[in-house]
């Protein structure tokens, strides 16, 4: 006889962790408008330009001192201040801003933490505490990367979005995953992404090459706004916001159960040039989710559990044209039901957090390509695969 036994927790996508979203999604102004002196005198000096005087000498950019002292700033008190090193350098809109930023995640870091130990983190409010918390974290720590990379990178940013996607793109590699509690350690790992303006329908699979394990996920997601293919119209940059639905199976045969699961995703990234001239070249991504998981015994029966799939990353792109290109990222997951699980560490704490990784995605040619991989949780993964596409013009 088969049972079924499903959690009675209704998460939900508490207000502060919308409000954070709305923060790092929204446009910001013009980076243009960034540090530009409003001079009530604007139309006289060009009456003055027109009439054939010379044009003023554009601000000398800071002395090697001045920047290394942004650079220090950055760091110390850039850790706790975030946007000094920005200050320091004069860009002053740009400082506070970030500076802004900090005091709104640690607020929602406060609340989060604060939530939890009033309600006991019991199951009925733990969804949206963690939400917000993740989220505050997010919009904490990622000012803190951006007013270094803002002070560390070269004029003009470490590379350029693309403003366009191709129509088709595949993947196939190889990944490695050193988990103690399974006995599968390498996967072969084929995928494909089908895109038409803003619909992208999108598959990918883990196959174990030393086990009797399989993972598959499905996923169709709607862009609201952002790159698309180059049969819509082009975009401003790299920002974009999606909602995803997806559905993953994942069959552990050598153990005897598998698990298929069931998530809607927000899927956000902002150009971080929105923000600052300085921080052009850099991103930020935000994603807030929900899934449903049915884990499948047999003999047993169902057992039901709800999921979070927060997730964040600060990345960067890497080259302005010709080629190599593309982009280069670290992140946080808050999901443990991928291969990577969720951090262990001594205490009550262990296994609340999920895990971090780095990925960095580089095309030789308008066609060929590489992504690679890590992860880091209560398990090591790392994955190499390489990728094609065609379609448009990146």
């Amino acid at each position: 006889m088969t049972g079924f036994i499903a959690s009675s927790r209704r998460p939900s996508i508490p207000g502060p962790a919308l409000a954070a979203a709305a923060f790092l999604f929204l446009p910001a102004l013009p980076a243009a408008a960034d540090e530009a002196p409003r001079n009530a005198d604007a139309p006289a000096a060009t009456k003055a330009q027109a009439a054939g005087e010379p044009k003023a000498p554009p601000n000398p950019p800071p002395s090697s001192g001045r920047k290394a002292l942004a650079v220090a700033g950055s760091f110390v008190p850039g850790a706790l201040v975030h946007g000094t090193g920005h200050l320091v350098l004069g860009h002053t809109r740009t400082g506070l801003v970030l500076l802004g930023a900090e005091g709104l995640g640690a607020g929602l870091i406060v609340a989060g933490l604060g939530g939890a130990a009033a309600t006991g983190a019991t199951r009925r409010f733990i969804g949206p505490i963690i939400l917000g918390t993740v989220t505050g974290a997010a919009v904490f720590f990622l000012s803190a990367l951006a007013d270094i990379y803002g002070v560390l990178a070269p004029e003009g940013g470490t590379g350029s979005p693309p403003v366009s996607l191709p129509s088709v793109e595949t993947q196939l590699g190889v990944m490695f995953v050193h988990d103690p509690n399974f006995a599968y350690n390498a996967f072969l790992t084929p995928g494909a992404d089908l895109r038409a303006g803003s619909v992208r329908l999108s598959a990918l699979g883990y196959f174990a090459l030393d086990d009797t394990n399989a993972r598959t996920r499905i996923s169709a997601a709607y862009r609201f706004f952002g790159p698309r293919t180059s049969t819509s119209e082009r975009a401003r940059d790299g920002s974009y916001f999606d909602i995803e639905v997806a559905l993953t199976n994942h069959s552990y045969g050598t153990e005897g159960f598998s698990v298929t699961t069931g998530e809607v995703n927000l899927l956000g990234r902002l150009d971080l040039a929105r923000i600052g001239p300085t921080l052009r070249g850099s991103f930020a991504e935000l994603g807030l989710g929900l899934a449903y998981a049915a884990h499948r015994y047999p003999g047993i029966g169902v057992e039901a559990n709800d999921l979070l799939t927060p997730r964040m990353a600060f990345g960067m792109y890497l080259g302005h044209s010709g080629y190599p290109r593309g982009e280069a990222m670290a992140y946080y997951e808050h999901r443990h039901d991928g291969f990577a699980g969720g951090l262990k560490n001594p205490g009550l704490g262990s296994g609340i957090a999920g895990h971090f990784g780095a990925q960095t995605r580089l095309f030789f040619s308008p066609r060929w390509g590489a992504l690679f991989d890590v992860q880091g949780g209560s398990a090591l993964v790392g994955r190499a695969s390489l990728l094609f596409r065609y379609g448009g013009n990146p």
